[in-house]
């Protein structure tokens, strides 16, 4: 298991690679007039999160992610891989959950 802190910084930079920033993700003030109250984390960096934990197995074929609920900016989150399935932790909520199909082989 590995323990990842999703801090301000780390969300600001994600943003600048993936040419993202929408205020969702950025400004606190915007964020607290949405349903989720405070900024969140861009599911693209989750997914990138869990591809990169699903990796450390092999090269994956196909990965199913299923987000399950936001995950606030400023979170720690825990990444367990067990084998094809992964399993992020945001406190006692698992927002997203991964599962990878074997690649395919001929």
């Amino acid at each position: 298991m590995s323990e990842l802190p999703l801090g301000p910084a780390l969300i600001s930079a994600w943003a600048d690679v993936v040419d993202d920033h929408n205020p969702l993700h950025l400004d606190p003030a915007y964020a607290a007039t949405t349903r989720f109250g405070v900024p969140i984390v861009h599911g693209s960096l989750l997914f990138a999160l869990a591809c990169d934990a699903l990796q450390a197995g092999g090269s994956p074929g196909a990965v199913t992610l299923r987000f399950r609920a936001p995950v606030p900016v400023g979170s720690t989150v825990s990444l367990t891989v067990d084998g094809p399935d992964l399993r992020l932790r945001c406190g006692d909520a698992e927002p997203v959950e991964a599962h990878v199909e074997p690649e395919a082989t001929s």
